[in-house]
């Protein structure tokens, strides 16, 4: 484990610096996709995830690389193997902590099943599965997870399959989908026993092609074994959804058990190239761990500030945070979250957490622009 860990990140490295050295800074692979496919109006969920930066396109071709070795070791049914996808997810459901639900709707001949689902106070995940009619897709278009107070939580980040899957190693009747979704859990206070939840689903229906028998996510050259080298995908045309055809919504009201996780109170200050960086505290739970950085820009207005940071747990080894989050501002200073998706809940001792480089962008200028800040800005504090 430790081995494909270190691997996993030597790939991370060198993917990341490809990206910088090797892709053009005025590069923009979006439209040239998008001529590929039939254009879409309202956008669907998946569609409104996608990637936005060079560097999101790096990442996204980094999890379909690194879920090829997940492929060799899944037996168990769909739902299984996109929680094998993400490390923390993956964590959550060995140790048991997963609450398997079985809670079916069906509306207009669709059916969507809520399969599973976890709780702890970084995140709300939620698998569902949908079945409908043959000759038809139907893609989560509004999904809404609301909370004991009634405030929705805001959707995180979401993974799923339509059909085929030649990365998961899967199959679906055609049209049939299961999908796997994150809430951020940042807004439920205190540390309920349960939460009381309310999951609201809407899909897109979308008529298939007469001749749709695979996946619309296909790879040119599938093998047999983890590759050596880069998996060339080919995008097909989607295909083009009835107008106004929304079907739902589905409801479903269901507890869960809520993990609290622990908060480690770091409130440390480094300085480096002249900026002050502040790590307030790290929340760690069984699926995920969140670092929250605050620092005073050193550009004024008009510039959009983030942050690289690597987090070492005890083991010598750097875990890169997959997603930075700015969440908001106090005073003069920005404060951004940073999110490691592992399982690190049962790691105690000292935690190192370095902020290699600050970022500034002018969303007016080009990448090459941009305004990178060296650091490093390192953070070391004992875990119980």
């Amino acid at each position: 484990m430790e081995e494909n860990t270190m691997e996993e990140t030597q790939v991370a490295q060198i993917l990341h610096e490809i990206a910088r050295q090797q892709v053009p800074d005025d590069v923009d692979l979006w439209p040239a996709i998008r001529a590929q496919v039939q254009p879409r109006r309202p956008l669907s969920l998946w569609a409104r995830l996608r990637p936005t930066t060079r560097l999101g396109w790096i990442s996204l071709a980094l999890v379909l690389s690194l879920a090829w070795g997940a492929v060799a070791y899944a037996v168990a049914p769909v739902m299984d193997r996109l929680f094998q996808q993400e490390t923390g997810l993956q964590h959550v459901e060995q140790a048991g902590l997963v609450r398997e639900l079985d809670l079916s709707q069906t509306v207009e001949g669709v059916t969507v099943t809520l399969e599973r689902a976890y709780a702890d106070a970084n995140r709300v995940v939620v698998g569902f599965t949908v079945s409908g009619p043959d000759g038809q897709r139907y893609d989560p278009y509004r999904v809404t997870l609301v909370g004991t107070d009634g405030a929705a939580l805001p959707l995180a980040t979401g993974m799923g399959m339509t059909g085929s899957s030649d990365v998961l190693g899967a199959d679906l009747p055609p049209g049939d989908g299961a999908h796997v979704l994150s809430f951020d859990a940042a807004a439920v206070e205190g540390e309920p026993a349960e939460l009381d939840l309310r999951l609201v689903v809407e899909l897109e229906r979308v008529t298939l092609p007469p001749d749709a028998t695979g996946p619309f996510l296909t790879s040119a050259r599938p093998p047999a074994n983890t590759p050596d080298s880069a998996v060339v995908v080919d995008l097909e045309p989607l295909p083009t959804p009835d107008e106004g055809a929304i079907v739902g919504p589905f409801i479903f009201d269901f507890s869960l058990p809520f993990d609290p996780g622990h908060t480690v109170e770091v409130r440390q200050t480094a300085e480096a190239a002249g900026v002050a960086v502040r790590l307030e505290r790290v929340l760690i739970t069984p699926s995920e761990t969140r670092a929250f950085l605050c620092f005073e820009p050193p550009v004024g207005e008009g510039t959009v500030w983030t942050l690289l940071a690597a987090l070492d747990v005890g083991d010598g080894q750097d875990l890169f945070g997959g997603v930075v989050v700015p969440i908001g501002e106090m005073g003069r200073e920005e404060c951004h979250r940073v999110i490691y998706p592992y399982g690190l809940a049962d790691r105690s001792g000292l935690w190192t957490l370095t902020v290699t480089e600050l970022v500034g962008t002018d969303l007016t200028k080009r990448p090459s622009e941009d305004i990178r800040l060296p650091g490093p800005w390192v953070f070391r504090f004992p875990v119980p």
